[in-house]
């Protein structure tokens, strides 16, 4: 009776309880933030809701609450690694922020990094707690394969062999696909690698093909460049290139060589080049229905295609794409996760702190969609997708 009277009472008493009660959060959280990074998350959690005309909805679900599908575990290396630290930090992220469930995975390793890890490292820890995690694989085996294969067209039969062994053995232990892939990953720091293969790499085609007859997902960072560009100031890591090669195509030859490859886009609104704009998005949804996307609300470079403006309002272009494809994204907060007991420093690390932001901004983005829509972004399509309890 009580949920009865949520969802169909006074929309303008319950608008103004709503008010009091993000008026009342923001104050504790306005007196507990510093800084200018402060001051601007406290401008962005408590602008207020009835600004956003176009997406109000007619009722508000009670607390929101979303499956992140695409989660970094940072634990440590060698002696000191601590992966049952890091997992136990991401059940107390959870409980606090309310979120339902985690997918995790490795992030995309380069060939010859030192210590590379995979979903072996944290596998175990999560299986202790199958209704709060799952898992992908192959970030820190198969993804450094595909780099070290690099821009050849073709590979040998042994090195396909090892391969497909290697991403079958990722589907015996539990892991729902494989992630994080990819083709184009730019640098953000130092330690942080720059990696780029064709798109269309002959081991990314074979990847889709094992994803298409498992039923699995691929999580696919990719850094899109339309056309051949220089680099941007900011790309000061010394890893990246002093230009780029267009590698849209190549992506669309990836989609197209088997439609039943279900391909997850990575970091959708994370625009780095300021490429991948909603129209495009529109266009490559259109065309391709294997494709899927992740929407990561740490903005990019570019923030005008961020669907989120500074002031916490979706920008128009994006919940009208939103509406029509609302199928066809889920939340990929890329959040890192660290173990209390890991030290130093490190883009893990560096990450990490950026997570709280990040989640603050996900709430924001999904309190202002319409009931319906918020249900399959937040939960319903992770659910379907990646096969979750």
């Amino acid at each position: 009776m009580a949920r009865n009277a949520l969802r169909h009472g006074d929309r303008d008493g319950l608008n103004m309880r709503r008010t009091t009660f993000l008026s009342n959060s923001c104050s504790v959280i306005g007196r507990a933030l510093l800084g200018l990074a402060a001051g601007w998350l406290w401008a962005l959690s408590c602008s207020p809701v009835g600004e956003t005309r176009a997406a109000e909805p007619t009722e508000r679900p009670s607390r929101i609450t979303w499956i992140d599908v695409h989660v970094h575990l940072v634990g440590g290396r060698g002696k000191n690694e601590d992966y049952g630290g890091a997992a136990r930090a991401a059940l107390a992220v959870m409980q606090e922020a309310g979120l339902r469930k985690l997918v995790v995975m490795p992030p995309p390793q380069a060939y010859g990094r030192v210590s590379p890890y995979d979903y072996e490292s944290f596998a175990a820890h999560l299986k202790e707690h199958p209704k709060s995690f799952a898992f992908l694989g192959g970030g820190g085996s198969l993804n450094p394969m595909l780099q070290a294969a690099g821009e050849s067209a073709e590979v040998g039969v042994e090195l396909r062999r090892s391969f497909e062994s290697k991403a079958m053995e990722i589907l015996r232990q539990g892991a729902r696909g494989f992630g994080e892939i990819t083709a184009h990953h730019l640098s953000q720091q130092a330690d942080h690698p720059y990696e780029s293969v064709a798109a269309d790499h002959s081991l990314l085609r074979l990847l889709a093909d094992i994803t298409a007859r498992s039923n699995a997902v691929v999580d696919f960072h990719f850094d899109l460049v339309a056309e051949d560009t220089n680099a941007r100031a900011w790309m000061s890591s010394p890893p990246n290139p002093s230009s780029f090669r267009a590698n849209l195509a190549s992506f669309e030859r990836l989609l197209r060589h088997n439609p039943k490859a279900k391909i997850v886009w990575a970091h959708a609104g994370s625009d780095m080049f300021g490429y991948w704009t909603t129209d495009l998005s529109r266009t490559l949804l259109q065309k391709y229905p294997n494709l899927q996307m992740s929407l990561r609300m740490a903005p990019g470079r570019a923030a005008e295609n961020h669907p989120l403006t500074r002031e916490g309002e979706i920008r128009p272009q994006w919940l009208r794409l939103l509406l029509d494809f609302p199928d066809r994204f889920v939340i990929g907060g890329d959040q890192f996760i660290a173990s209390s007991s890991v030290r130093g420093e490190g883009p893990g690390l560096t990450f990490s702190q950026r997570a709280p932001i990040t989640r603050e901004r996900t709430r924001t983005f999904l309190e202002r969609l319409p009931p319906d829509l918020y249900r399959k972004i937040a939960y319903e399509n992770a659910v379907r997708l990646y096969g979750l309890e």
